[in-house]
């Protein structure tokens, strides 16, 4: 099959990865394309074909939309799959360019009700909620991520927790910082993530006097082998469309905390849930402190269904849901 991927590029985050998994993986048995932003590629293999293309400021040019349909015409795709809504709208408005009706499959990775989804013949939910607000016809199909083997880290005996998220106030980390205040054990926190609460959540680190205990360590390409090496992650997410950090917690964590959000709200129990507020956090990473061993059993039962998230069963599921489009389509 060939694939044509579309991907407005912001920055490398939930939506880019899932997007490059899924290129990295589809392009092991099938032609792979995707129309983005250069600065993807060090995320994506030799395999995937990519063009780049710039969607920012485009959606209405048509000299532009002429440009995008030759590209189409030219790779002549059996789908088109598009992961933000504004190059979905560009594709779609191609159409009338183009040489042929091509499908479009488009992925709903946020619950924003976006009318352009629409424009897609298969629209894509992610978790249920996400369902909800698409288009009669959505099915849905749930993120997966490439496994990467981790590597046992260094470090000192203290407990060490970590949080993996975006520096904004909606992923809950000055929840974070302030139940670390409240707890009665020593500790290592590190923060790996970027964004515009970088200042403010330093300056409360400051003030409770945690610079020697919490550190800001923006992203890192080997995450994966902090959260191996690690006691236990925390998401304190006030809310999430899904939660892709929570696969990383399965995949190599030994412990996982999270708010009753996105897919942990599905896959993990009541114990390892925390409400939105330092208190709550405080008196949970207490007890577990206390009781370590025994939260790791429960958390073992989640880890031990790592394979639903892995990005082959993700991939699969997309390629039926394309060729049950095209036949239909026919």
């Amino acid at each position: 099959m060939k694939i044509l991927h579309t991907l407005h590029w912001v920055q490398f985050a939930g939506t880019e990865k899932v997007c490059v998994d899924l290129c990295n993986e589809m392009s092991k048995n099938h032609d792979v394309f995707l129309l983005t932003n250069n600065q993807i590629k060090p995320y994506i293999n030799k395999k995937v074909n990519l063009v780049e293309v710039d969607f920012q400021n485009n959606r209405y040019n048509p000299f532009f939309l002429y440009k995008i349909a030759k590209i189409i015409d030219d790779i002549n795709p059996d789908i088109i799959h598009c992961h933000n809504t504004k190059e979905l709208e560009i594709i779609y408005n191609t159409r009338i360019f183009t040489k042929r009706k091509i499908p479009i499959v488009a992925t709903k990775h946020t619950l924003r009700a976006k009318k352009r989804f629409k424009k897609a013949d298969l629209c894509v939910a992610i978790l249920e909620d996400t369902k909800e607000i698409l288009k009669e016809g959505s099915i849905i199909i749930k993120n997966g991520m490439a496994y990467k083997e981790p590597k046992k880290l260094q470090r000192d005996n203290k407990f060490y927790i970590i949080s993996a998220s975006r520096l904004s106030p909606v992923k809950g980390n000055q929840i974070i910082i302030e139940a670390l205040s409240m707890v009665n054990f020593d500790f290592k926190f590190d923060i790996f993530g970027q964004g515009e609460q970088k200042n403010e959540l330093q300056n409360l680190i400051n003030s409770l006097n945690l610079q020697d205990k919490i550190t800001l360590q923006s992203f890192s390409d080997n995450l994966q082998d902090h959260l191996f090496s690690c006691d236990v992650q925390i998401i304190a997410s006030i809310f999430e469309p899904y939660g892709l950090t929570a696969i990383d917690g399965i995949y190599y964590s030994p412990l996982l905390l999270s708010t009753k959000t996105g897919i942990c709200a599905q896959i993990l129990p009541d114990e390892l849930i925390f409400q939105t507020d330092p208190k709550s956090l405080a008196n949970k990473l207490n007890d577990i402190y206390t009781n370590y061993n025994e939260y790791k059993e429960i958390f073992a039962k989640i880890k031990a269904t790592k394979d639903k998230f892995s990005v082959e069963a993700m991939a699969n599921n997309y390629l039926n849901a394309y060729e049950n489009l095209i036949k239909d389509m026919k």
